[in-house]
């Protein structure tokens, strides 16, 4: 039996025995909040975090989106999607974290908080309908002539096409989501499906999220663990920053709240490696297993990742070879002060481009040593750090500097790729509910092994026009 078999069948037994335990805890813990009387400030510290939101709400829990454009409420937990609400007094109401329904939310992704709901007439399930039409359209000044996102990656060097100008629009970035929960006496069961058109078939329909989950346990497509959603700031383009590590997997994971400022979470995930050759085949042996930690605070969080890939092609003769990824990543978000918050990321490691958001889909996991015949995989590095600062309450600017690198390796090309920068500057304005339009700079170079670069520049905008 192989290392890896036997470290599954581990996480297996280890998620078995977890949703077994947690189910008849959360079957305790679920039976209703009671009122506090009266109100003080020792009841108030036993229900930390001490957010008070008014009681014009008659339901029992928010929304992510009433959450994030209310500008009285800090989220200390950007993972948790729920809430539960104590009453303190008769006019004030304490916000609790409810863990039993923890999932990554990019900032980006909220929507309008009038939804469409169906509920049962028990008030036990119930299913809601979102989605946003969203229109971009860019201009280049030069570079980048065949793609919509702005990937410096692409960028022609050698002053290939670098005066060329272009201009385009796409409404294939339009979203639409059903989401849903039935409550049960062991806890509620969750699920989200969401898609796009913004997929490379004939059709360009895609899945972006496909997932359920109960009590600590989920299952499905969504964001990796290997990532941290909410440390990526504001983009008008789709990709973002070039080293950001953003991207969704199929993946079953486990997640805990270990206290008030502490959470971890480990997973299982597709194994996908991002290589392209037309005369070897890759294959996977083993999932890819990672884990991350985070703490939470006042003011922000600070998390650390980690993943382990195991790498298997055949080369160019039929010979199996293999090779272990590894990666880091270390990422956070800080309020500096009231209208000011610092973002960043910083990721290290080999094997792990697919995960990058600049790299994933260009082949870059495993370059082949044609000396040896096995395919190495290559060492990669980056980060970028991301201003926010609020103009007023519902106009946001993010100024974002960064950079995605490779170190290759001798027997590679001279024309390989070595380095990338990019910086955007922004703005977004929250006209009304449900309406958001936004307008962004974007510069951006590519280096290659021999030192030869080419740079690219555009201005683009998006609306968002939210249900």
């Amino acid at each position: 039996m192989t290392t890896w078999w036997k470290i599954f069948n581990a996480f297996i037994v280890f998620f078995l025995v977890s949703v077994s335990v947690n189910s008849q805890v959360r079957k305790m813990k679920t039976k209703g909040v009671g009122e506090l009387e009266p109100a003080n400030e020792a009841n108030a510290t036993a229900l930390i975090p001490k957010y008070i939101l008014p009681l014009d709400n008659k339901e029992d829990s928010v929304t992510l989106a009433e959450i994030m454009f209310n500008p009285e409420i800090r989220l200390i937990n950007p993972d948790t999607f729920k809430l539960e609400t104590s009453r303190l007094s008769g006019d004030s109401a304490l916000l609790r974290r409810d863990s039993t329904r923890i999932i990554d939310v990019h900032p980006q992704d909220v929507v309008s908080k009038n939804v469409l709901k169906i509920e049962t007439k028990n008030k036990k399930a119930f299913i809601e309908f979102y989605g946003s039409i969203r229109v971009n359209g860019a201009e280049d000044f030069n570079g980048l002539q065949s793609k919509n996102e702005f990937n410096p990656y692409f960028i022609p060097v050698g002053g290939a096409n670098s005066n060329v100008r272009r201009f385009y629009m796409s409404a294939s970035q339009t979203r639409i989501g059903v989401k849903g929960t039935n409550k049960t006496d062991y806890g509620p069961v969750n699920f989200t499906i969401e898609g796009d058109f913004n997929g490379n078939n004939s059709i360009g329909f895609r899945i972006r999220h496909a997932y359920g989950q109960f009590n600590n346990v989920l299952a499905g497509q969504t964001w990796s663990v290997f990532g941290d959603p909410f440390s990526i700031p504001w983009t008008v383009d789709v990709d973002g920053p070039n080293s950001s590590v953003n991207t969704r997997t199929v993946q079953i994971r486990y997640s805990k709240l270990i206290n008030e400022n502490f959470r971890w979470m480990l997973a299982v995930e597709a194994p996908d490696i991002d290589f392209s050759s037309d005369s070897v085949s890759i294959y996977q042996g083993a999932p890819d297993f990672d884990g991350r930690i985070k703490y939470m605070m006042e003011k922000g969080h600070l998390q650390a990742a980690m993943i382990f890939r195991s790498l298997g092609a055949r080369n160019n003769v039929d010979q199996p070879t293999s090779a272990m990824g590894i990666g880091g990543l270390l990422s956070g978000k800080y309020d500096i002060e009231k209208n000011l918050s610092l973002l960043f990321q910083v990721v290290a490691g080999r094997g792990i481009s697919r995960y990058i958001m600049s790299l994933k889909g260009t082949g870059s996991d495993l370059a082949l040593n044609p000396g040896t015949g096995v395919y190495e995989p290559l060492p990669v590095y980056g980060g970028f750090i991301s201003l926010e600062y609020g103009w007023r309450k519902n106009i946001y600017s993010f100024l974002t500097p960064g950079f995605i690198a490779v170190n290759n390796f001798d027997f590679q090309p001279d024309n390989a790729f070595s380095l990338s920068a990019y910086f955007s500057v922004n703005a977004f304005w929250d006209v009304t509910s449900g309406f958001r339009a936004g307008a962004e700079y974007s510069f951006g170079s590519r280096v290659n092994k021999d030192k030869e670069f080419g740079t690219a520049n555009r201005i683009s905008f998006i609306l968002y026009y939210s249900f």
